[in-house]
């Protein structure tokens, strides 16, 4: 198989939609700009002509080499290797992710100090992020992007502004920070903990992730819902509750 299908590649070829992308970042010319994923170098070319600094970083060799030869901006700084496992401070984030990335990008970003994101996700990722508190796609991450930031669905993008071509639809999202949000990592781990008993009750998911756990410090009537009933702030309420309480992830 393809080793771009393996790695859930689809490498963006429409300007119309590169240009979309490059506009809803709002580049002033003074940001510097992060992008995960260079690929055929399209939406990295328009981002060194708008941006002060752009780093972008490709975990495929042979996109990788291909890039180094044909971009040539002295704004520009590649970097071969797994995007999320550099450490980089910019001011905004933009990428056409692999599919496979987008769950864990989600992780990524709510560590990270940025101004703005925009982002080409798989469109049923997109509404699994903008899913309905006790609806059948809302899960973990739906909680985490809820609570922490601003989501906007900016264009739908069909399968023919790729290469390959994927089997589904895409959407360009812009993604700001909501002010005061800080989940440590024992927050974010213990929500996905709790939303894998998403049908059970809170009481009932707290007996089976803890034995220790004391319920009489909760109130009756989170005690009664069921996980995949909580909103982002009350299922976050519970998790720092239960990080706190025992001073440890589930």
């Amino acid at each position: 198989m393809n080793r771009r299908r393996l790695l859930g590649q689809h490498t963006l070829i429409d300007p119309t939609v590169v240009n979309a992308i490059v506009k809803a970042a709002e580049l002033k010319g003074d940001e510097v700009v992060y992008e995960i994923g260079t690929g055929s170098g399209a939406l990295t070319e328009q981002l060194c002509k708008a941006a002060s600094s752009v780093i972008s970083t490709e975990i495929d060799e042979k996109l990788y080499n291909a890039a180094l030869s044909r971009l040539n901006y002295p704004n520009l700084i590649l970097v071969k290797g797994d995007g999320f496992n550099i450490d980089v401070a910019f001011d905004v984030f933009v990428s056409s992710l692999p599919y496979r990335s987008s769950s864990r990008f989600i992780r990524w970003l709510l560590g990270k100090r940025f101004k703005r994101a925009v982002v080409l996700l798989q469109k049923d990722f997109v509404d699994k992020l903008l899913a309905e508190v006790g609806s059948k796609h809302y899960r973990a991450v739906s909680v985490l992007a809820q609570y922490a930031f601003n989501i906007s669905p900016i264009l739908s993008v069909p399968p023919t502004a790729f290469s390959p071509k994927p089997k589904v639809h895409s959407s360009v999202v812009v993604v700001t920070p909501k002010p005061n949000v800080d989940l440590s990592g024992e927050v974010v781990k213990t929500v996905y903990k709790l939303f894998a008993l998403r049908k059970k009750k809170v009481s009932t998911a707290l007996k089976i992730l803890t034995k220790d756990v004391e319920l009489g410090c909760l109130p009756q009537d989170l005690l009664v819902k069921r996980i995949a009933a909580l909103t982002p702030s009350e299922a976050i309420g519970l998790a720092e509750l239960l990080v706190k309480r025992y001073d440890r992830t589930l």
